[in-house]
């Protein structure tokens, strides 16, 4: 009876992979049970026959043509081959060359477009486009948004999410008491916005504010 194969097996490159006579040998007498084969295939070519101790070819239609891989690992050299020849054969006779053209290019555009987007998700996870600070300060005082708002009128950023905690407004004015200033940057056009939060960060400074955290 005829081996039954799944979809992903039935053809190389477009050829019956039951007309490539290319799949493993095992010789009995030198097998040393020793499993390799049978845990490192990928494609499920290998059973065991524990009562034996030797490996089996189980699934031979499953081998990928051209691999050799299990007959270079084994140790006893239990495991052989069809001549290479019989490969280039068949691909001459079926024009293989030719088949796989057009995959190819398909291949190569898919490689491509993935080496390009994640060209583009690893600019996009360095750059900055939005940042929060917390700083302490006589933020009414030193006038701190102003002064940021009139550094920042020509950056492409806005400042959201602001928040102040002061102790009281009479402690904050005549006690000198220092408020716990937040607030975020974002970009208004999602561009990096790292010379901005430079700008800001020196206007904090010349405030007399305390830059607590930035994140």
């Amino acid at each position: 009876m005829a081996e039954k194969l799944a979809e992903k097996f039935a053809k190389w490159h477009g050829i019956d992979r039951t007309k490539i006579a290319w799949y493993p040998e095992i010789d009995p007498e030198k097998c040393i049970g020793c499993k390799l084969c049978f845990v490192s295939c990928g494609r499920g070519v290998y059973d065991f026959d524990l009562k034996e101790n030797i490996a089996v070819v189980a699934h031979k239609y499953q081998c990928l043509v051209g691999c050799s891989t299990c007959a270079t690992i084994c140790p006893a050299g239990a495991i052989s081959f069809p001549d290479r020849a019989l490969i280039q054969k068949i691909e001459k006779e079926e024009k293989v060359l030719v088949r796989i053209q057009e995959i190819a290019k398909k291949k190569k555009a898919k490689i491509d477009i993935e080496k390009a987007r994640k060209e583009a998700m690893d600019m996009l996870s360095k750059m900055k486009t939005s940042v929060k600070y917390e700083v302490v300060g006589h933020v009414f005082e030193s006038a701190l948004m102003k002064s940021i708002r009139d550094a920042i009128k020509d950056c492409k950023v806005d400042l959201v999410d602001i928040a102040v905690e002061s102790p009281s407004l009479k402690g904050c004015w005549e006690q000198k008491a220092p408020s716990l200033t937040k607030f975020t940057v974002v970009s208004t056009e999602m561009e990096d916005i790292t010379k901005c939060t430079e700008i800001i960060d020196k206007i904090i400074k010349k405030s007399g504010m305390v830059l607590i955290s930035k994140e």
